[in-house]
């Protein structure tokens, strides 16, 4: 586990390499941003079929002897999760996730101490998406919003609305098949936006800023290369 700081002008800091305990490589992470106030990122990770909320510190990277909080268990039928921050405008960081058999999409209403509330069912048969990721607010409305890929390539658009549902989704683009992860990483370039992270499966990666509009302006390579031995990227 490694972490990279943003620079507020779009680009990352050098690595800081974790040094503790490590996790499986079975588990699953999903970035969240600051849950309970104390104005440190948190990490929700499913570890085996519960779902656990570390705490790790401000500027620390998490490993699995780092805080957290157990949320849940029975997260194992799930095969997406992310978070596309605060959806139905309550100030918490929502949760997302794909169940496998069905390809069915829940939300999850967070909570100030890192529980969720019951599942709703927003969505039949997402088994279309390769993968589905929380991009953060994309077009300035204060609510979190989704991005779905597609077998072909083709990046698509979900906003969030105040039910914790989405609305009809609309195409940003094609040629996203050349990335091997996405992921929503806030605001890296200083402008008050959302931004994307990809990474080619050759190992580059590449930012793409928000215009507030729903879609991303053009890709901007910020790593070279070695980015391919990380398993994922949040």
């Amino acid at each position: 586990m490694s972490l990279y700081r943003g620079t507020g002008t779009g680009a990352v800091s050098a690595r800081v390499a974790g040094s503790e305990t490590a996790f499986a490589t079975t588990s699953l992470f999903v970035p969240v941003g600051d849950v309970n106030g104390d104005r440190c990122a948190d990490v929700f990770v499913r570890v085996g079929g519960d779902l656990r909320a570390y705490r790790p510190g401000c500027g620390k990277v998490v490993t699995a002897s780092s805080p957290y909080t157990l949320v849940g268990s029975g997260w194992g039928q799930y095969d997406q999760l992310t978070s596309p921050g605060d959806v139905n405008g309550d100030g918490y960081v929502d949760l997302v996730a794909r169940q496998a058999s069905t390809g069915d999409v829940y939300f999850y209403a967070g909570t100030a101490t890192h529980a969720v509330k019951a599942r709703v069912r927003i969505a039949a048969d997402w088994k279309l998406y390769k993968r589905v990721v929380g991009a953060g607010d994309l077009n300035g409305d204060g609510r979190g919003d989704l991005l779905g890929v597609d077998a072909a390539g083709v990046l698509w658009r979900y906003y969030g609305t105040a039910t914790g549902g989405v609305a009809p989704r609309v195409k940003v683009g094609g040629g996203w098949g050349v990335y091997s992860a996405l992921v929503g990483v806030g605001d890296l370039s200083g402008d008050g936006r959302a931004d994307l992270l990809a990474r080619t499966t050759d190992g580059k990666l590449y930012r793409y800023s928000s215009t507030g509009t729903g879609l991303y302006g053009g890709r901007v390579l910020i790593g070279t290369g070695g980015w391919n031995g990380f398993k994922g990227l949040f």
